[in-house]
């Protein structure tokens, strides 16, 4: 009988303090809330699922996008390339996910589709993720879904025509020692490949006996440089064509993406044996009536085109004819301010009028320029045409050539047959920049 008192007191006790109300609510509220912390923990271990699933994915597009353009760059059909692709990217999938031992996963299916010259890899995935502990709440798995794509812009298919100049100041030494051992040659520092009077041997040929290097074999090895850059690679994305000009342009050749072709056409830009005037007026138009309008440049036949016009930038109008013909002007020369008295001895100059740019630019045309700074010879100086070219002319020069190309990137400066050849250079890594890839 004590004892049952003795229960009852304290059952009393505890219902009457207040302090057991804490246990009550501790008891009541402790499965919810152990609950609560196994879903999250649960939708966790879904969460670092789904990343590793997305990171496999990813993957995956980035290994099937990069087999199919290795596969385009390498001549293969484009649907051939990218069914391939497609394959490679479903094998990389399924060893990656082969690790994926906590999750349920249906093996996504990977596309890829091309828009012109732009590949796009598209994976959707789904996956069951299993509980631990909202199975006792009835959710027996977490869903994850999502969607990765990948995204490659091919090179695109470019036709290149290279406008070099070959009029009589190409002849040039190419530095001042070469200007010093030609003026000890012949007593000038310019060469000529247009034989004059009594002349049985151009003075280019006799600068080139004696050792010198005139401008006009600097601008060949440049050609044969970028020619190599973008040519001497698997794929056919490039074709070339070399357009020298004087009074008028003449082609060499077709375009080509041959590289032992063009090495020989190329071989072949000399200084004009005939015509030694520069109208780059005739030039520019003469390309502008032969380059198609360019395409988007996701085919051969719908190539983008560019036109790299390699010059000093100065005109004359003096036509130097071969020996008996004599030396008349350009009938097709237009006078563009500022230009030299007509009263000049060696013809007028003047720079290139930018004007003649537009219409090739207006077609979608790429304008490149590279601006190989007329020189004057240091003793030839006192020449009115010189004293010209160094005083008014060459301020104007640099000016009109950067308004001619279709963005001031594209214009060049070089002097220096170092200067030449990095101009050269830089524009075939210009021209041939690698693939874009984007996640």
């Amino acid at each position: 009988m004590s004892r049952f008192l003795t229960r009852m007191g304290l059952l009393g006790r505890f219902k009457s303090d207040r302090g057991a109300n804490f246990a009550t609510l501790f008891a009541l509220t402790l499965m919810p809330l152990l609950g609560f912390a196994g879903i999250a923990t649960d939708f966790a271990k879904a969460t670092l699922v789904k990343r590793r699933v997305e990171l496999a994915v990813d993957s995956a597009n980035l290994a099937a996008i990069n087999k199919a353009v290795s596969l385009i760059n390498d001549g293969t059909a484009s649907a051939q390339a990218r069914s391939t692709g497609e394959a490679e990217g479903q094998r990389y999938l399924q060893a990656q996910t082969g690790f994926l031992l906590d999750a349920s996963i249906v093996l996504p299916t990977i596309t890829i589709k091309q828009d012109g010259s732009t590949l796009t890899s598209t994976t959707s995935y789904t996956a069951d993720v299993p509980t631990v502990f909202a199975r006792l709440f009835g959710k027996e798995t977490y869903e994850i879904s999502g969607t990765s794509s990948a995204t490659a812009s091919l090179a695109p298919f470019y036709d290149v025509y290279i406008l070099v100049d070959v009029s009589s100041s190409m002849g040039i030494g190419a530095t001042a020692a070469d200007q010093d051992l030609l003026y000890a040659k012949t007593g000038c520092s310019l060469t000529c490949h247009v034989l004059q009077g009594s002349e049985t041997v151009t003075s280019y040929t006799k600068g080139k006996a004696a050792g010198a290097v005139m401008r006009i074999d600097v601008v060949r090895t440049a050609l044969q440089k970028v020619a190599a850059a973008l040519l001497n690679t698997s794929d056919d994305h490039y074709r070339i064509q070399v357009v020298p000009f004087h009074t008028m342009a003449q082609p060499l050749g077709s375009l080509s993406s041959n590289l032992a072709t063009l090495t020989s056409t190329i071989n072949g830009v000399q200084l004009a044996d005939d015509y030694g005037g520069t109208n780059m007026r005739v030039a520019l138009d003469t390309m502008d009536k032969k380059i198609p309008t360019p395409g988007t440049g996701s085919t051969q036949a719908t190539a983008k085109a560019i036109l790299i016009l390699m010059t000093d930038g100065v005109e004359d109008d003096e036509i130097r004819r071969k020996k008996g013909s004599g030396n008349p002007r350009d009938t097709n020369y237009v006078l563009y301010s500022p230009y030299s008295a007509t009263s000049d001895c060696c013809g007028i100059v003047q720079s290139l009028n930018p004007a003649y740019c537009t219409a090739m630019k207006d077609r979608g045309i790429r304008l490149m320029a590279v601006n190989t700074k007329y020189l004057v010879p240091k003793k030839d100086g006192s020449n009115s045409k010189f004293v010209f070219v160094k005083n008014t002319l060459s301020k104007y020069i640099e000016a009109n050539m950067k308004k001619c190309v279709t963005d001031p990137a594209d214009y060049y400066d070089a002097s220096s047959p170092a200067d030449i050849e990095k101009a050269m250079a830089d524009i075939a890594s210009a021209i041939k920049k690698p693939i874009a890839l984007t996640q």
